[in-house]
């Protein structure tokens, strides 16, 4: 017990003194630290200064890849609409050759036969949205355009292929309006006919009920990622002073 007692007691310690050869060895010359500092401070600043480079650089790069994709796309005033209306009322009409007669929806009847004259072979998506379901064709534009009186319907217009394997037909005395658009969607451009109808509403609405879209004709794309050919883009344009002349203002 009492030898446990000494054993502990901070007299029963031995320390030993460290040897001048060890301070030799574990102490380092004084200026050797300040020498190490600066190296390190240099060595950061520039390596700091070359990744300010490579950041300028991918910076730059990215720059100039936005600025190419921008130029791809079409200007901000590019989209356009140019719309007419086209009332169902008999007119006074004369054809080219002279001869006159009462004819109803005479200036729609004339605009779609511009229209086929000017798109014809034309690749074109015919669209028509039902309550429930959408059907799409895609057939190069009919050259004739026949029409004919079915009775209390009216007159009714039948874009056919020459074969008879796509018809689409529209009654003309349920459209109101037609437009031609373009548009830009997805980096796409977006050529479209539009024939619109009105919304069925109670007498006497305020406002007018808001046209309904009867059927859309798109040009379709046969290019490279889905682009128009420049050549019925150029023939599309064309109707719009056609559409101008025959169609009233809104």
């Amino acid at each position: 017990m009492t030898n446990a007692m000494l054993s502990s007691s901070p007299r029963a310690i031995a320390i030993a003194p460290r040897s001048r050869a060890s301070n030799r060895d574990v102490r380092a010359p004084f200026s050797a630290a300040p020498r190490s500092r600066r190296r390190n401070e240099q060595d950061y600043h520039s390596a700091r200064a070359s990744g300010s480079r490579r950041v300028s650089v991918v910076v730059a790069a990215a720059a100039a890849d936005a600025k190419a994709a921008e130029a791809d796309l079409p200007p901000s005033d590019w989209a356009k609409e140019w719309r007419a209306r086209f009332d169902a009322e008999k007119v006074f009409h004369c054809d080219k050759e002279g001869a006159c007669d009462d004819k109803e929806n005479a200036a729609l009847v004339d605009f779609i036969v511009a229209a086929s004259a000017t798109l014809a072979d034309v690749p074109s998506r015919f669209i028509v949205v039902g309550d429930g379901g959408i059907l799409e064709s895609v057939r190069p534009w009919p050259k004739t355009p026949r029409f004919a009186e079915l009775g209390a319907k009216g007159t009714c217009c039948t874009l056919a292929s020459d074969d008879k394997t796509f018809e689409a037909h529209l009654f003309l005395s349920r459209v109101r309006e037609v437009a031609l658009a373009r548009s830009e969607r997805g980096g796409r451009k977006i050529y479209a006919i539009r024939f619109f109808g009105e919304e069925a509403a109670p007498m006497g609405t305020v406002p007018v009920p808001t046209p309904k879209t009867m059927m859309t004709v798109v040009l379709h794309g046969t290019g490279e990622g889905g682009e128009v050919p420049a050549e019925a883009v150029e023939k599309w344009e064309s109707l719009a002073k056609v559409l101008e002349e025959k169609g009233g203002k809104l």
